[in-house]
């Protein structure tokens, strides 16, 4: 009888805490779009005719393209009532080992506020980038972003607020975040109270705030307060701050401003390629950006933006409710949990109820879980790659039908579990609740320390676990806490880091498991349960594995590049596609050599697939030596001519006997170049005494030029070209060489 009850109640738990997690899952979406709304309220419906006007084709920075769609925003911004000014100039920018220059035109629209002396002047800032990549129309990157604040300008001008808000249309995020760098060389950031910067990594999902500045207080209590669903926590941005990603925020960031950086990032297939449309862009994700973008403006708008208030832990809670407290707060609140919890457990070892060795026993088995979890997963992931090496040609790896695989995982993190309960069995419930606490107490005091932003991950489920020391009847309550905090965290993981870094996700899904091992404890035979879960697990992989595959609607990306040297006349095809496929090998052939030029194309920086191809006459790009003194100091200066067909054009200087080059009276500390766009320019060498100056040129088309395109013909539909930042795609290179 006593039994039956037991079992009861660990299944009244166990339904419970899938509820909750299922609910938390559910609540993470973004919200309905509007059609339309009254002219205080932002409507998505609203926001996507400017998307119409400006994701029409790619637009990278020096495009003609590009040109028209800065034209579209600030005409838009101007007949909004907004004071416009586009801001030119020409931006050197280190990258990589190699001097980025570009003219980034940003377009600067100002809503002047009624009181801005409320915040001393200093304006709230509105940053979206309005450059795409080569390789797509950017409907989602970042074309939402920039609707969205042509929509909440809009509806700011309805209901004015105190301060100053500008909204900065940057240009060149896509090659370095140049537009931000301009702006920020121009203006600085002592006139700005806060950032706001809008971005997307994918085509749907809700708008989450993944990065803060410091003294963040204040403005994530406005961000709670701004959203119907104000996502957000501070493991994000103790992780995302330790990754080497970036964004147009980051120049701010660095620069000192404060401020909020926020995205959405589902769908990664559809990142930067020719699916980042219209007809793929979730709506929802328009009217999530835009919801929270105006209610920021309102939150913001009046409140003195000078107030600093330190830094916060936050954490949402179902996608509704956004926690935050002081981090001065959390470290003393956790300092007083462990010692609660200390104190528990001394008075419960000194009764008797408690063995100190086997509370030491269950937190190394519990350890012991979630590091095997991981390793397992890890090497579960890494013999699905080697059954499966197409992956290689998707971004990240990332399967199409990737939910197979997210189960099989989850369900292999459960077997784990099971087999970690069927090894606790030899001690009391008492000492298994205490054993997962102490570890739970042990990644408080870590995380406190070392990533206070981290800490409500354990502090939650610790506190509520305090009563469970003294009746594990209360057993229930962390894993409770833990359902509505986790499962959207580790759902995010997946999709952020991608499945070949599944592990990561599922050892976070395990730590909140771990905190179940005292209620699964009274379920039989949890040996036999592990084998059966283990063996889902494994179905749901190698279904998820043999479904692997290409399609018109699963299409493999793949790339082709046409190379021409006029200095040597030959020609080359050339991919850093894994393998050939149906239509590359249509000129690479079936076993194509493999080689590395990064040493004669600085551009070319990886592995590729190399076979010959016919020489077209196409046009290449020129130098000509404007003057050139000699004397102590040989100094030339010559014209860099791209062709028309040109968007990025690098240049590659000798560094024998270089002293230094500049381009406009900026110094380049590099000595490879990359320009963009086909305008001429010009750069002035100082060289030791009759020292030649070496140049190569290489023009980078967009695409296959139609020449090359007719030699190998039409894609197949089951493919589509590599989406850029992926590996190198689809263009032409054409170089020459000259020596002055």
């Amino acid at each position: 009888m006593v039994d039956g009850v037991r079992r009861a109640w660990v299944a009244v738990v166990l339904v419970a805490v899938a509820a909750v997690g299922v609910l938390a899952v559910l609540a993470f979406r973004p919200p309905a779009p509007v059609a339309d709304a009254p002219p205080g309220e932002f409507a998505a419906g609203r926001a996507e005719r400017h998307l119409a006007e400006i994701a029409q084709r790619p637009h990278p920075i020096g495009s003609a393209d590009n040109q028209r769609v800065r034209g579209y925003i600030a005409d838009t911004a101007r007949s909004l009532g907004a004071d416009v000014v586009v801001e030119s100039g020409d931006v050197v920018r280190p990258w990589r080992g190699v001097a980025r220059v570009a003219t980034a035109h940003n377009v600067v629209a100002r809503v002047p506020g009624t009181d801005p002396g409320v915040s001393g002047g200093k304006a709230l800032l509105l940053v979206a980038h309005y450059d795409s990549v080569p390789t797509g129309p950017g409907a989602a990157d970042d074309g939402a972003a920039v609707a969205a604040m042509l929509e909440t300008l809009r509806a700011l001008t309805t209901t004015p607020v105190r301060n100053d808000v500008v909204f900065l249309f940057t240009d060149g995020e896509e090659v370095g975040t140049l537009g931000a760098e301009a702006y920020v060389r121009r203006h600085g950031v002592s006139g700005i109270g806060a950032v706001l910067n809008w971005e997307a990594r994918g085509s749907g999902g809700p708008v989450w705030m993944f990065q803060t500045g410091p003294d963040n207080a204040a403005l994530v209590s406005a961000f709670g307060e701004a959203s119907s669903r104000p996502i957000a926590n501070s493991l994000a941005f103790e992780v995302y701050r330790r990754m080497p990603n970036y964004s147009d925020f980051t120049v701010f960031l660095e620069a000192g401003a404060r401020g909020l950086d926020s995205a959405f990032i589902e769908h990664v297939r559809d990142y930067h390629s020719t699916y980042d449309d219209l007809a793929r862009l979730d709506r929802g994700s328009v009217q999530h950006h835009g919801e929270t973008m105006v209610g920021l403006v309102r939150a913001l708008g009046d409140r003195d933006l000078r107030v600093a208030d330190g830094d916060a832990v936050y954490f949402d809670v179902f996608s509704r409710v956004l926690v935050r407290y002081p981090v001065p707060l959390a470290e003393v609140l956790a300092a007083l949990t462990v010692t609660a919890l200390a104190w528990l457990l001394v008075r419960n070892v000194r009764s008797g109820r408690l063995r100190p060795r086997a509370v030491g026993a269950v937190a190394g088995v519990a350890v012991g879980a979630v590091l095997t979890a991981g390793a397992v997963s890890f090497g579960v992931w890494a013999l699905v790659a080697w059954a499966r090496p197409e992956l290689a040609f998707l971004a990240l790896s990332e399967p199409y039908e990737r939910g197979w695989f997210v189960a099989g995982f989850c369900a292999l993190g459960l077997a784990v579990l099971f087999t970690a309960v069927r090894v606790l069995r030899r001690w009391t419930s008492a000492e298994v609740v205490a054993g997962v606490l102490v570890v739970t107490a042990a990644l408080l005091v870590v995380a406190t320390l070392a990533a206070p932003g981290t800490g409500f991950l354990f502090q939650w489920p610790l506190l509520v676990g305090l009563p469970a020391v003294w009746a594990t009847r209360f057993a229930a309550l962390p894993p409770l806490v833990a359902a509505a905090i986790y499962p959207p965290l580790v759902g995010t993981m997946t999709v952020a880091l991608g499945l070949p870094l599944v592990a990561v996700a599922v050892v976070f899904a395990v730590l909140a498991g771990v905190l179940l091992l005292p209620v699964l404890g009274a379920l039989p035979r949890p040996g036999t349960t592990a084998t059966a879960v283990a063996l889902v697990a494994v179905a749901l992989i190698a279904v998820g594995t043999a479904r692997v595959g290409f399609g018109p609607t699963e299409q493999r990306p793949n790339s082709l590049i046409y190379l021409l040297d006029t200095e040597t006349g030959r020609a080359d095809w050339l991919s850093a596609d894994p393998a050939p496929d149906a239509w590359t090998s249509r000129v690479l052939g079936d076993s194509p050599e493999r080689v590395t030029l990064t040493d004669r194309h600085p551009m070319l920086d990886e592995p590729l697939m190399r076979a010959d191809a016919p020489a077209l006459t196409l046009p290449a790009p020129t130098a000509t030596v404007l003057s050139s003194t000699d004397g102590d100091v040989r100094t030339v200066t010559l014209q860099i001519s791209p062709t028309a067909n040109a968007w990025r054009t690098q240049v590659t200087l000798s560094d024998r006997g270089v002293r230094v080059c500049r381009h406009n009276f900026t110094e380049l500390h590099a000595t490879t170049l990359e320009f963009y766009g086909p305008a001429n320019r010009k750069v002035t060498c100082e060289l030791d005494p009759g020292t030649p100056l070496d140049v190569t040129l290489t023009d980078h088309w967009i695409g296959l030029p139609a020449e090359a395109a007719s030699l190998i013909g039409p894609r197949p539909p089951d493919t589509m070209p590599v989406q850029s930042g992926n590996r190198p795609y689809d263009a032409a290179l054409v170089r020459a060489a000259f020596r002055f």
